[in-house]
């Protein structure tokens, strides 16, 4: 069988050197994940990938600003300002320096759930650079000099936020009532208070090794163990630490940029957690199918068609954009609907967006389909950022779920019916009591409660 096969290969090619070829994959990358759990908890993951010369390796805790309380509001958002800064072996010249001889580079990621250290190089770099992302995530001193240099840095973070950031920072405040409303951006007045005993407090109650996650891609499994060996030494897995519970308020809030400024404006209903996997597709794929970007994506704005049939609403006005989004965290998230508009159809547009979310369950089982599609195709692009599937891989470490690839995602999703994504969808309509709003720009032209209540 082995000879005929090698035979019909050899009549039908050409090239003289046909087993010499490289022979494309039918899998997505990676190909194969190896997981464990150290004794003092901390979880590690190593995918293996398809041939790529590019690494990451993500060491993440669950500590993000949700876990912020009394003299911390604010912590985790200068633990990503110093980051760059120098640490117990290291200086701050050095990672910016050396780092970029060796083509690598190394980044902070802070959300409500989580801070993620990312090191991305070329895989023959890692053991060179393997300590400055050990050095930035669990040996950092917090200087007072340091924090006092990055101030400056942490004011401008708070001038150059865009309105989309702003108000979907906004809008989860607005949303929950505990620790989720928690913003991710320190307050302007808290920034000069902001010292070494804050934060190294914060980071010894909360960088424990039970609530951290390794994760590799491209970088063998051996050299992940040892990333997560040094990060703590003991053998002993700490207690678990308790997680204050956050409840809808279904309140809102709003930032003023003045009269005739371009606005934005965000509606959200409580979601899904990021542990319930199957839930966590489910509001994703509805979120596809309301849509969540252009048809053209990567061409120019003015060549971009809006996916239907959210993006639709604005009809020819080029300046109105609508899309819809989810957030997940580990037991809970939002999934909501954000507009950016100009101050003359501010009123129209936050009237549709509204009546469009509490009405979500109407999506026809063609809508659905086409949702499921545009979430299978946008996985599938992404898939070639090493950065980004590391911290999903310790994401999903964290929140106890188990995804070996796209390959599994898109079974995942093909699995779903369309009658399931339909009771969701009329699930999310139906939580319309516990409805948040936020506005950033001109507040004065948009509705206010009663005038959108009578709308519905």
């Amino acid at each position: 069988m082995v000879t005929i096969a090698y035979q019909s290969v050899r009549n039908i090619s050409r090239a003289p050197s046909v087993w010499n070829l490289c022979w494309p994959s039918s899998h997505y990358r990676p190909q194969c994940v190896q997981r464990t759990e150290l004794l003092n908890g901390i979880k590690v993951a190593a995918a293996k990938t398809s041939g790529t010369a590019v690494a990451a390796c993500t060491v993440m805790f669950q500590a993000g600003s949700r876990f912020e309380i009394n003299d911390d509001f604010g912590a985790t958002h200068f633990i990503r300002a110093t980051s760059p800064a120098s640490g117990c072996t290291y200086t701050a010249f050095s990672k910016a320096r050396v780092l970029q001889q060796y083509g690598a580079h190394l980044t902070c990621t802070a959300t409500r759930q989580y801070i993620a250290f990312t090191l991305t190089c070329p895989l023959p770099s890692f053991k060179d650079t393997k300590y400055y992302l050990l050095d930035t995530a669990a040996r950092s001193p917090y200087n007072d000099w340091d924090i006092k240099d990055c101030m400056p840095h942490i004011r401008d973070d708070l001038y150059r936020i865009t309105t989309e950031e702003r108000v979907l920072d906004l809008v989860q405040r607005a949303c929950w009532a505990g620790s989720l409303a928690n913003s991710i951006y320190c307050e302007e007045e808290r920034i000069e208070s902001m010292t070494r005993r804050s934060l190294c407090g914060f980071v010894y109650d909360n960088f424990k090794s039970s609530s951290c996650s390794v994760a590799s891609v491209g970088v063998p499994f051996q050299e992940t163990l040892k990333i997560a060996d040094k990060i703590e030494m003991t053998r002993y897995k700490p207690r678990e630490r308790e997680e204050l519970p956050s409840n809808p308020r279904a309140g809102f809030e709003y930032y003023d940029l003045g009269p005739g400024s371009d606005t934005c404006i965000a509606a959200v209903i409580p979601g899904c957690g990021a542990s319930d996997l199957t839930c966590l597709f489910k509001h994703a794929i509805i979120a596809a199918a309301c849509g969540t970007g252009c048809v053209q994506s990567g061409q120019h704005d003015i060549d971009c068609t809006p996916q239907g049939p959210l993006g639709y609403m604005a009809g020819v006005d080029i300046h109105t954009k609508f899309r819809a989004f989810n957030i997940s965290y580990y037991d809970t998230g939002v999934f909501g609907i954000l507009c950016n508009t100009r101050a003359q159809t501010a009123f129209t547009s936050t009237c549709a967006l509204v009546e469009f979310l509490c009405n979500v369950g109407d999506l026809d089982f063609r809508q659905l389909e086409v949702g499921k599609k545009r979430l299978k195709m946008e996985l599938a692009r992404h898939d070639e950022d090493a950065a980004a599937s590391a911290e999903g891989l310790a994401l999903q470490l964290a929140c106890g779920v188990r995804l070996d690839g796209v390959g599994d995602a898109l079974a995942l999703i093909d699995n779903i019916t369309v009658d399931d994504l339909s009771c969701v969808a009329k699930d999310i309509s139906n939580r319309r009591n516990d409805l948040a709003i936020a506005v950033v720009g001109d507040c004065g032209v948009v509705p206010h409660d009663k005038e959108l209540f009578h709308t519905l």
